[in-house]
């Protein structure tokens, strides 16, 4: 198990265990529950936080938020059952409780803290649920804890004579009532996390107003219940990204002079302009603002001007901050947006110059080797990506092309987005260009990348798109050129349309979420079916092949009925596909009998190719049994192997298939694994009957031509001991 599964196990532990001991306190206070509960009846809320982090990470925030609600229930609880104890010194509950508390079994539930509110909240942000990390900011801000009620309180209560609470804002203070109080007191962390929820909704104002308070500004707009802090440069990095979402060139600029100043003000070279600081300005440029409605800074420029992205490369390059590929990926994209494919490919180059420079350093000129084939820099492939991306757009297909295959040859191997990216201008193109996609899907599967989403959801509207084309050319007795040649055979009748789902079905078995993978395969045929397209052998083995990754045998041999329904002739990689089914002989036979059975010159399967098919399923049979020493699960494997010869010399005799028996009794390989099978189970059997029956089949093999008077070099030692007392058995008779 990986490490994020252990994380699972444990989170799931401590739900259960919160869930329980949640459970058990209701019936003490109910006092229907006369077992007392044990100790350590809560996990700790380090434990809980935890949790809330690995099922936040996982995906699952529902189940996050299902146990933030228990632990604030189990700490509300607590708080109610130990005031009714206060009241009624002498009632059960307070037997319960001081009983409970002197051995220690009730120990404080895990009340949320700042860290709990802060992990649920970077997760939501994470999730792309910025609202609802605001209404846990809300709702922190209610609780009888926080630092500002905590101050309400003592006013209340006459404990602060000075009705002004500005000394209770100080830092020192805020640490006092965060010791003495329990006080919850936002740190830079979590405002830096409030700034980032606003910056995924583009409200650059409020994180700008979070900024304020944390600098004690005054006479600018802050943020309620923001004390005063040191902000990092993530703070000021975070406010330059709220500009970014909110299209807001002219407020994004405002950051590197505030950085600049506050670093002058404390003395801290750390607040500086960083890489980060300049790239998200670059990014900004010529994007276009979420608010229609507000006046445009004269600064943020033309929605089709890249001139200030150029001019914030080279202002980062004079302070002596080195752009990498996310760098020249952003300004590459802003050049894109803008319309200006010339001034993306210079971006390109620049960053091609850059590379040269930085690895020709690093050389010493000690090299022959063409300098940009060194070491990319940090992901260069996005820079690439962009260009790609660029060109698509602009409906320079060829010059996309050009850039992809450059990439293996500067030392850049292009990603899933990559190849996203130039697929959907390929599928864009007039004509398409398959022939290309082609190439592409090959690389993919070449170098296990699996499509995203964006990439499935594009191959699978132009695959149908194309059937819709293709019915409509057929029914209409016209031809029209929607696409360029495959580079298949003459004779083969494979539509562009079948093949674009055939290939995208191939792609996705690579795919490590398994049930996914298996629903989406089923609904790329699915959608085949109902677009009028008719699958051949390769999809249903793929279909397979996806039941075998999922171990589920029941729509494996659903799909096996419905090829022989619709007439398809199953091949090697069917016998391939069911070969990852445990206690799978029983289907391969029936494969290999309705493969065996067809009559017709052009497509029985000659004596050969059967042999090599079984070779293929005899030698998967002999890798299950190297990764396994237990003896039982080898005799399972032993009595596959008997059941699947047995079976297919059964189907041979009744085809008649005279030619394929004589093949199968001069391969040594087949012989030689069965032979071995029947002597561990003659030898591990319970049974007297097997024992019998294994033997009979070991000295009927061991009788063979091949194994008469020949010494056979290639044969291991457990090979030849087989034969040997397979023989001893045979002259014993």
């Amino acid at each position: 198990m990986d490490e994020f599964g252990i994380r699972m196990k444990e989170a799931q532990l401590v739900e259960k265990l919160l869930l329980d001991a949640l459970d058990k306190v209701k019936k003490v206070k109910r006092n229907k529950d006369n077992v007392l509960p044990p100790s350590k009846l809560f996990p700790s809320v380090r434990q809980c936080n935890a949790a809330l982090a690995t099922f936040g990470d996982a995906g699952d925030f529902t189940r996050a938020l299902r146990l933030f609600t228990q632990m604030r229930k189990s700490s509300s609880l607590f708080y109610m059952i130990s005031r009714e104890s206060d009241k009624n010194p002498r009632s059960p509950l307070l037997e319960h409780q001081h009983s409970l508390s002197s051995i220690n079994l009730i120990p404080v539930p895990p009340k949320p803290t700042l860290v709990t509110y802060s992990t649920l909240m970077s997760r939501a942000i994470s999730l792309r649920k910025p609202t609802v990390a605001l209404r846990l900011w809300r709702l922190l801000q209610t609780q009888p804890n926080f630092y500002t009620n905590v101050i309400s309180r003592k006013q209340r209560d006459g404990r602060i004579a000075n009705p002004d609470t500005s000394s209770y804002m100080d830092p020192s203070m805020l640490q006092r009532l965060e010791k003495e109080e329990s006080a919850i007191v936002p740190d830079v962390i979590f405002c830096n996390t409030l700034m980032n929820a606003y910056a995924k909704m583009g409200n650059y104002k409020a994180a700008k107003s979070v900024l304020h308070s944390m600098l004690g500004a005054k006479g600018v707009l802050t943020h309620e219940g923001i004390p005063v802090l040191n902000p990092t440069a993530v703070t000021y990095n975070t406010l330059a990204d709220a500009c970014k979402v909110a299209g807001e060139l002219g407020a994004a600029l405002d950051v590197p002079e505030l950085m600049i100043l506050q670093a002058e003000a404390t003395g801290n070279k750390k607040l500086l302009p960083d890489l980060r600081t300049y790239t998200t300005l670059i990014s900004t440029v010529a994007r276009k603002s979420i608010d229609k409605q507000e006046t445009r800074d004269i600064r943020s420029g033309g929605e089709k001007d890249p001139d200030m992205a150029f001019a914030l490369l080279n202002r980062m390059k004079h302070e002596g901050i080195v752009p990498n590929g996310v760098t020249y990926s952003a300004l590459i994209d802003v050049c894109r947006r803008c319309n200006r494919v010339d001034l993306a490919l210079n971006g390109l180059r620049t960053m091609l110059k850059q590379k040269a420079k930085r690895n020709l350093a690093l050389a010493n000129n000690n090299t022959t080797r063409p300098i940009y084939h060194h070491k990319p820099l940090q992901n260069e492939a996005g820079a690439w990506t962009a260009a790609i991306n660029a060109c698509g757009k602009a409906g320079r297909t060829d010059t996309a092309i050009r850039l992809f295959k450059t990439m293996a040859k500067v030392g850049v191997k292009p990603n899933s987005v990559t190849c996203a990216c130039l697929s959907d201008c390929l599928l864009k193109s007039t004509p398409i260009r398959i022939k290309d996609l082609e190439e592409i899907l090959q690389y993919m599967k070449e170098e296990g990348l699996v499509p995203s989403e964006v990439m499935y959801t594009s191959l699978m509207g132009a695959a149908i798109e194309l059937s819709q084309k293709e019915t409509r050319v057929t029914k209409a007795g016209l031809h029209v050129q929607l696409i360029d040649n495959l580079s298949l055979d003459s004779e083969d009748t494979t539509t562009e349309a079948t093949f674009l789902f055939k290939q995208l079905m191939r792609s996705l078995l690579l795919q490590t979420e398994k049930e996914d993978m298996i629903l989406k395969v089923f609904l790329v045929f699915q959608q085949m079916k109902n677009a009028g397209m008719l699958p051949d052998v390769a999809m249903y083995n793929s279909l397979l092949r996806a039941c075998a990754v999922t171990g589920n045998v029941e729509i494996a041999q659903t799909v096996l009925h419905r090829m022989e329904t619709d007439g398809i002739i199953p091949n090697r990689g069917t016998l391939r596909s069911f070969a990852g089914f445990a206690r799978r002989s029983e289907y391969l036979l029936i494969v290999l009998h309705r493969m065996h059975k067809e009559k017709s010159d052009i497509i029985r399967i000659e004596p050969k190719a059967s042999v090599d098919m079984i070779s293929d399923l005899i030698n998967s049979y002999m890798s299950d049994l190297r990764q396994t020493s237990n003896h039982d699960e080898r005799l399972v494997i032993h009595r596959e192997i008997l059941h699947l010869y047995q079976g297919l010399m059964s189907i041979l005799e009744e085809l008649e298939l005279n030619e394929t028996m004589e093949e199968i009794a001069n391969n040594l390989t087949i012989l030689l694994a069965v032979l071995r099978a029947a002597v561990s189970c003659e030898y591990h059997s319970e049974s007297e009957e097997e024992k019998s029956r294994s033997r009979e089949l070991a000295c009927e093999i061991v009788g063979f031509e091949i194994f008469q008077g020949r010494h056979h070099s290639g044969i291991d030692r457990a090979g030849k001991k087989a034969i040997q007392v397979a023989t001893d058995w045979l002259y014993a008779y």
